[in-house]
């Protein structure tokens, strides 16, 4: 013997309409159009994407100042033992900066 499938129907039409709009109703927000989610995923990957292009950017700026600060960093550490070692770098400096003069010179200054 096959069993047979049976359902609750009511019997009033009053609930019967309530059952049929209950079980109508799909997943969450459904009502809105599927072009609107389209359109909001779409604007969400276009976000998404212009903020990684703006990261990407700044990475880019700041490896190159990294580069810069590094290349001053040498210089200054080689002006500091340069300064350390050779007593005439300071000479040097004390001339072209502050036009500091030995006893028994003349500083002439041509424009």
């Amino acid at each position: 013997m096959a069993a047979v499938k049976t359902y609750y129907r009511p019997r009033s039409q009053k609930k019967r309409r309530l059952l049929s709009s209950r079980r109508r109703k799909g997943p969450f927000l459904s009502f809105l159009p599927a072009k609107f989610w389209l359109f909001l995923v779409s604007l969400l990957f276009l976000f998404s994407l212009g903020s990684h292009l703006y990261l990407q950017h700044q990475i880019h700026q700041l490896e190159t100042q990294k580069k810069d600060l590094l290349l001053t960093k040498a210089r200054l550490s080689a002006k500091i033992s340069r300064l350390k070692k050779d007593p005439k770098a300071y000479e040097e400096i004390a001339r072209r900066k502050y036009g500091l003069v030995k006893d028994n010179e003349r500083l002439i200054i041509f424009r």
